[in-house]
């Protein structure tokens, strides 16, 4: 089948086979958009979920390294010098918190947020509209089913001109939801790319302005003393 950018809003009114056929390609496309959408949102509130996960994972390592001076170790001597490496570090990690704490909400807001959007919207609309369609397409298929058994006998003429007007307002009805419904269907084929990227530059944006930030970690060594033979690191960084 060759490729084709929308459904000709002209063609509603006559709703010939062609046109239901045709219909019926950007009802599948909907479909497969839609759950495919469903799943890119699980991937993407994993991955929110393991960044809100390590903001709670070195706020705990923070508060542990802290805790080592509260630990009544039989042999402390000269644990002065650890607590107070311990303390250091703490305090890197909780500058490191704040990274991953200001990454988790970018995530949120710029890569979880617009992509259920999409969904609770455009996508909600098109199968409300899908719905509205349907039982505006049963209604006028009974009414033309009513008019067909009538009998065209002259006594009946008055219950004909009813039955007409049934059948004329259920024509009206079933067009103008198929013209809201078409529109919702090509709209949805234009959206659908800014809907797929727009969460993605959230997440490339989050990671690269993360990475910026902590690629400008600054280290260097200082002899260490005598009696704690390691190396001391300097960290410091600006965003």
């Amino acid at each position: 089948m060759p490729a084709v950018d929308k459904l000709l809003l002209e063609e509603a009114l006559q709703d010939s086979p062609q046109t239901r056929s045709l219909l019926s390609v950007f009802e599948e496309d909907a479909g497969t958009l839609t759950d495919y959408t469903n799943q890119l949102l699980q991937a993407m509130q994993r991955v929110y979920g393991a960044q809100n996960e390590m903001c709670l994972a070195t706020q705990q390592l923070s508060k542990q390294l802290l805790a080592y001076e509260k630990q009544n170790f039989a042999l402390g001597k000269g644990d002065e010098e650890v607590i107070s490496t311990l303390h250091y570090f703490s305090k890197v990690v909780d500058e490191l918190n704040v990274l991953h704490t200001e990454l988790a909400k970018q995530l949120a807001d710029t890569m979880v947020l617009p992509i259920i959007q999409f969904r609770e919207k455009d996508l909600t609309e098109v199968s409300t509209l899908k719905d509205l369609f349907g039982l505006a397409s049963n209604e006028h298929d009974l009414s033309m089913a009513k008019y067909s058994r009538l009998s065209k006998k002259k006594e009946n003429e008055k219950v004909k001109t009813e039955v007409v007007k049934e059948v004329a307002a259920a024509r009206r009805k079933q067009h103008l939801s198929s013209l809201q419904y078409y529109c919702a269907l090509n709209a949805l084929q234009y959206r659908k790319h800014v809907a797929m990227m727009e969460p993605l530059l959230g997440f490339a944006h989050g990671q690269r302005r993360k990475f910026r930030c902590t690629s400008s970690l600054e280290t260097s060594e200082i002899q260490p003393s005598e009696s704690f033979q390691r190396g001391w690191i300097t960290v410091s960084w600006t965003c």
